[in-house]
């Protein structure tokens, strides 16, 4: 064997030994991290695989809670908790995020989310009447959830919620560019090199949440390592790529939507612009959101002044109160 032939077998031997300490490093500390950070709730079988739900708190009706795009149950904070203390509510984490298993045989579109979400329902018992709340992405999926069973929803809350006609060309093309992004952290994932950089606190996106989250309350801020061990999990990038690919199929899904009746409606949305949104960006997204209230003849438009689009953790007093609205409006249209 030549010395050159020596060096590649040498250098395949050390890459083989690397890689494969780094799968061992991510499988123990995937053990790790799930004896750590137990699920708030239970994880519900619906068929080959579970979904987390947490449910708060007595009363009726209950109140369904959707998180954003990628997003997590607890990216809600302190609403759940809130809320509870005057009726039952219950939170869920799709498929792929937080503690719920992945389903990838599936697109992850609005429509496969709402198929779960009412099977979920019905497995865990939760009987309907329901208020329906979703943030982002999430309020598509329950504007879709309220449309195809109305006999089952007697109001919806939607929290700055996209809105199908929300994409310019560029955009598209923008979002386009990110999977191979996506394809890189979900095989970093696999191979422990994400979760190594995070604990070395040098990976940008989780340095930038721990920014971010130092201004919320401390009960939020207690979230940070339970929501960064989500990144740490290759199935929760295989499953936000799909949620991203999908968002076109999500939107046309939508579009058939025109009309919800007289369901009430309260529609929730950010007065505060981000720094990196022009100021065009930031007034057609919130004449989209004024569009969502023509889909209800009994809606309201609320403005959250001091929130940009996390208004869950911004202004969570606002979500709160837009619930205990709806609950008060339905107590009067019922005598």
């Amino acid at each position: 064997m030549t010395i050159t032939e020596k060096s590649i077998v040498l250098t395949l031997g050390i890459t083989a030994v690397v890689l494969f300490a780094g799968i061992i490093y991510q499988v123990v500390s995937q053990v790790i991290d799930g004896s750590r950070y137990p699920p708030q709730g239970k994880l519900v079988d619906i068929g080959g695989f579970c979904l987390h739900l947490n449910c708060l708190g007595n009363g009726t009706p209950t109140v369904i809670m959707d998180a954003g795009g990628g997003a997590s149950s607890i990216t809600w904070g302190l609403v759940p908790s809130e809320i509870a203390k005057f009726t039952r509510v219950c939170t869920y984490d799709r498929a792929g995020f937080g503690w719920s298993n992945p389903n990838l045989r599936k697109p992850r579109t609005s429509q496969q989310s709402v198929d779960e979400l009412h099977l979920l329902l019905n497995k865990a018992e939760i009987e309907p009447p329901y208020i329906l709340v979703g943030h982002s992405l999430g309020g598509a999926n329950m504007r879709l959830y309220a449309s195809q069973y109305p006999e089952n929803v007697v109001g919806l809350v939607l929290v700055d919620s996209v809105h199908e006609n929300q994409m310019t060309p560029e955009m598209w093309n923008s979002l386009e560019r990110e999977f191979w992004l996506y394809l890189v952290l979900e095989l970093a994932t696999r191979f422990g090199v994400l979760r190594l950089i995070g604990e070395m606190n040098l990976l940008p996106i989780i340095e930038d949440i721990r920014k971010e989250i130092q201004k919320y309350p401390q009960a939020v801020q207690a979230l940070f390592d339970t929501y960064k061990s989500y990144y740490y999990r290759p199935h929760y990038w295989a499953t936000y790529k799909s949620e991203r690919a999908n968002i076109k199929t999500s939107f046309e899904q939508l579009q058939a939507i025109t009309s919800l009746g007289n369901l009430p409606l309260i529609v929730l949305s950010q007065g505060s612009k981000h720094p990196k949104m022009s100021d065009e960006r930031f007034h057609y997204w919130a004449s989209l959101q004024l569009e969502l209230t023509k889909l209800s003849s009994n809606s309201q438009h609320i403005i959250a002044e001091n929130s940009g689009h996390l208004i869950p953790l911004e202004q969570p007093e606002l979500v709160v109160s837009a619930v205990h609205q709806l609950i008060r409006k339905l107590k009067v249209m019922s005598r």
